[in-house]
């Protein structure tokens, strides 16, 4: 990701097959508080724009992903459940090659 990109409304652009990809990385709230309108990308990137949505969890989840009755939090298992991403030990999280994988399989597709 470089500034210049971001000011063009891509955090990560991919080339395949021909085809560029301008992928935007943003936050998912379960608060309650989201606004439901897209926000305009800044500057017009040749490609298709894909949103990948992810969830930012508090480190003590990871560090007590169970309630007091010995289920898992509901962040905990959302995360878990989601191939998209991982955790390293260090705490970093990443993505995960399933967040290319429909759209990779879209193209060969067509």
């Amino acid at each position: 990701m470089s500034a210049e990109l971001d000011h063009q409304g891509a955090d990560i652009r991919v080339e395949y097959k021909s085809h560029f990809l301008n992928y935007q990385v943003k936050k998912t709230s379960y608060s309650g508080v989201k606004s439901n309108k897209a926000l305009p990308r800044k500057q017009k990137l040749e490609g298709e724009n894909i949103d990948i949505f992810y969830e930012v969890l508090n480190s003590n989840i990871f560090d007590d992903p169970k309630t007091k009755n010995g289920d898992f939090r509901l962040p905990y298992k959302r995360f878990v459940d989601d191939k998209r991403t991982e955790r390293f030990a260090n705490g970093f999280i990443v993505f995960t090659k399933e967040v290319f994988l429909p759209k990779k399989k879209e193209i060969n597709n067509s």
